[in-house]
């Protein structure tokens, strides 16, 4: 099915009118030395010739012989009859599943829309998800209240060193029990995840690049705790602390070990230039002074680290 020629004909056909565009050109064209159209009074726009709908009838039956079913169709489900990419998905619709609970977002997709990457433009009483997995570690007695009972996130951070909390599981939880973090870093590459020694009463959210939706989530659940987002001192560690802040609506604050002027000659050239401003401080006005960045796993295994930490946590 030529969808771009249906297009035009149905907003001939249902509004009286087709505006002017690179793509319809051609159709346009056929449509003008056929005497269906003419000039409307308005710059860039074509208008239906008195008597002509029905040979736009006519022609749409040729194109999409279930035209006026297929239009209904649409429209049930909240989609323009005219648009492009409501027409792509009516095969998808015709013979679209009934889905409920959870279903991955690409899996949809590719149910409902012209493929699995392609965003479905048709509802469904299903909750979509994108399945991230939240890992993480805590040193406090946190546990996560699901509906099958209480998941003990110090246990599964004692017993296999981190824990994990996939997205359909934080949907159907009911927030968090026992003894609540009163610092939660966020931190943006594996090592510090892993080998990040943690002060008493914190937890530890890994917060890779744009991946930041299930540490927000996490993160909105615990108002009272205060956060901090530890990441490479550039460009991207700073847009993922942004992002973070405006996910889970607080103001963004960065940790910068109190010893990090010391690694200030370690520092190497920017792979991705400064666009956003880091935060104020003696460390960062250098950095971007010189175009220069700190990849956070420098500071890991000095002394002071924990210390450093442990005092941020008492600050809470």
């Amino acid at each position: 099915m030529p969808e771009i020629e249906v297009a035009i004909l149905l907003r001939l056909l249902t509004r009286g009118t087709v505006r002017e565009a690179a793509r319809a050109t051609k159709v346009v064209d056929r449509l003008r030395q056929a005497r269906w159209i003419e000039r409307s009074s308005r710059a860039g726009e074509w208008m239906l010739c008195q008597g002509s709908a029905p040979a736009v009838e006519t022609r749409l039956a040729e194109l999409l012989p279930s035209w006026r079913a297929d239009v209904e169709l649409l429209r049930r489900h909240g989609l323009d009859p005219t648009d492009l990419g409501a027409l792509r998905s009516l095969a998808a619709l015709r013979d679209l599943p009934t889905a409920a609970g959870f279903i991955h977002r690409k899996v949809w997709n590719a149910a409902s829309a012209p493929g699995s990457k392609v965003p479905s433009r048709i509802r469904t009483d299903a909750t979509l998800t994108d399945d991230w997995a939240q890992r993480g570690r805590v040193s406090c007695a946190i546990a996560l209240r699901t509906p099958l009972g209480a998941v003990d996130l110090l246990q599964q951070t004692r017993l296999l060193g981190e824990f994990s909390i996939p997205e359909r599981c934080w949907l159907e939880a009911q927030g968090f029990s026992g003894d609540l973090p009163r610092l939660v870093l966020t931190v943006e590459n594996l090592g510090p995840l892993v080998d990040l020694q943690l002060p008493a009463g914190c937890m530890l959210l890994f917060s890779q690049g744009a991946a930041v939706t299930g540490s927000a989530a996490i993160l909105r659940a615990l108002p009272n705790a205060r956060w901090m987002h530890f990441g490479d001192l550039d460009n991207a560690g700073v847009e993922s602390g942004l992002r973070l802040a405006e996910l889970s609506g607080r103001s963004p604050r960065f940790y910068i070990p109190t010893f990090a002027a010391d690694y200030l000659p370690r520092a190497l050239p920017v792979r991705q230039a400064w666009r956003h401003a880091p935060p104020a401080h003696p460390v960062t006005d250098d950095l971007l002074r010189r175009n220069a960045w700190l990849e956070q796993e420098v500071f890991l295994l000095d002394e002071r680290l924990p210390r450093d930490l442990e005092q941020l946590s008492q600050e809470g």
